[in-house]
């Protein structure tokens, strides 16, 4: 297949983009960095007259182009509003002019907000608490209504805490490649509130398999808008990821305790019987499993660059 992939160099990006080639589709990637094992196209999704003219021939978009900090989208809503909205806007609106009707992004569970109930559905309250996930909430609107209005199909695959190997941002607010790296030099490792919360931690191997099941999934249910989460099942709280990531590398992590972050739930995991139902997929890599291959690529990486 044709296939056009929006933040192809992220890191989701590189590792869908991998999964892809190896299957024999066809890549056009778009970002504001290179992928290093791909040709990529140096451009804005924001910029919608260069994607009038770059997003041609494609049996489908995989979008991935997003702010992701939801910290920083705090102290910037209007950045996030204009990179994350205005360029989903951007992509559809050049797809409808092309002729291009098939959408799969990547949403986010920061479109709950705080859960009333957990594990959370679907179709449970969404009311986001930061303006990152009011972006990721709208985008889904967007898609939809592209849908109903112009015969698009859509899928929004609404994933939990995403990691693996290959994991880096500047500077580093996720938790488990912070973690990894403060465990590693020996420093303190930063725990928010009395590190009881829990978390769905899925793998990314885990998640690209997802993207890859779609290409079924919109064969068979053209012209209908899918969403749906991804998930584990199998939350962990915030301790025992640090002391899981400490045993991998035969070290004893210093926690330190700080005051909680407003607007943190203390339980955020999903319920994701209808990826299994809808998708055929369901999380193969334990949280074990998975980070001991995270932490293995992170000393390597390490020891690289040293």
């Amino acid at each position: 297949m044709n296939i056009i992939v929006t933040g192809g160099a992220g890191f989701l990006g590189r590792h869908l983009c991998r999964a892809l080639s190896e299957e024999g589709h066809s890549l056009k990637i778009i970002d504001l960095k290179q992928n290093p094992e791909f040709e990529t196209i140096v451009a804005d999704v924001r910029d919608s007259e260069k994607m009038k003219e770059l997003i041609t021939d494609a049996e489908v978009v995989f979008h991935l182009a997003s702010l992701i900090e939801a910290g920083e989208s705090v102290e910037k809503p209007d950045k996030y509003i204009d990179y994350n909205i205005n360029g989903t806007l951007s992509v559809l609106e050049a797809m409808r002019l092309n002729g291009a009707k098939t959408f799969v992004f990547s949403s986010s569970a920061a479109i709950y907000g705080e859960p009333l109930q957990v594990p959370i559905k679907e179709d449970d309250r969404t009311m986001p608490i930061n303006p990152y996930g009011m972006t990721k909430l709208a985008m889904e609107g967007l898609l939809r209504s592209y849908v109903e209005t112009h015969g698009f199909t859509g899928v929004a695959l609404r994933y939990f805490n995403l990691y693996g190997p290959g994991e880096h941002h500047e500077p580093e607010t996720h938790a488990i490649p912070r973690f990894i790296e403060q465990v590693y030099k020996g420093d303190e490792v930063t725990v928010w509130g009395d590190g009881s919360h829990l978390r769905d931690y899925v793998y990314i191997d885990d998640i690209v398999d997802a993207h890859l099941k779609t290409l079924d999934l919109i064969h068979q249910q053209p012209q209908k808008y899918h969403y749906m989460n991804l998930s584990t099942e199998k939350p962990n709280s915030v301790v025992e990821v640090v002391e899981i990531i400490g045993q991998a590398m035969n070290k004893k992590a210093n926690i330190k305790h700080h005051a909680p972050r407003p607007g943190d739930p203390q339980k955020l995991y999903a319920d994701a019987s209808k990826a299994k139902n809808v998708l055929s997929w369901k999380a193969k890599i334990d949280l074990e499993m998975g980070l001991k291959k995270t932490v293995e690529y992170f000393l390597q990486f390490y020891e690289n660059r040293s």
